[in-house]
This record gives structure tokens, sequence and C-alpha cells, in this order.
């Protein structure tokens, strides 16, 4: 009697927590993405505004996307100077990512800006 209530809160812990990552993993995914694209963003106009070379700023931007395994989706400078980048990486999951309905929330894509000074 006791062993079956153990395996069943055993199971209905593991459940739990199963959920907890599966859902939790693009919302850490999305906080994580966010800082680096913050960062790939300041450190091309810190670079931008060393050289005035955008190819140099852009290799900056990849080298701190490559470092968190994300894709540099978009870089420009634009008239004024200011840097966008955005980047984006896809959240682990081991089920929800399939189906339809929650297939697009493991496609996380963040953008940042910054000016150089």
């Amino acid at each position: 009697m006791i062993g079956g209530w153990l395996a069943k809160i055993a199971l209905g812990l593991a459940l739990v927590g199963f959920l907890i990552v599966e859902l939790g993993s693009p919302l850490f995914t999305k906080a994580t993405l966010d800082a680096t694209a913050h960062d790939a963003a300041n450190d091309a106009a810190h670079e931008y505004f060393q050289n005035h070379d955008a190819d140099r700023a852009r290799a900056v931007a990849q080298q701190d996307a490559d470092g968190d395994h994300a894709k540099l989706d978009d870089f420009r400078i634009d008239d004024q100077g200011t840097v966008h980048v955005t980047l984006s990486k896809q959240a682990r999951s081991y089920l929800l990512h399939n189906f339809g309905p929650t297939k697009d929330w493991y496609d996380v894509r963040t953008s940042a800006t910054a000016v150089p000074k």
C-alpha cells in the first residue's frame, strides 16, 4: 500500500519536473539570448566606434553569437551609427517542439540595438 503511494508520488514529481523543464526552456533561452544580443550589439557598437569598419563590427557580433551557440540573423548599422543585431536560437525541448501549436515556442529570436560610445 505504501509502495504504491510512493510510486505515484515519484511519478507525479517526475512529470511536474519534466513539465517545468519543458515549458521553462523557451523562457530561459529567451533570457540568455537577450543578454547575448545586447552584448553583441554593445561590443559591435564599440568596435564600430573605434574603427568605423562595419565588417569588423559584424565579426565581433558574430563572435558573441557563436559564444552562445546562437545564429546572427541580422546585423546592420543605420545612418546614425546605431548597431542593430538580431539573434536566434533553438530552445531545448524533448516533446513539445514536435507539436504544431507549441512548435514556435522553441524558435527563440531577439533583437538589440546599441549606440557607439
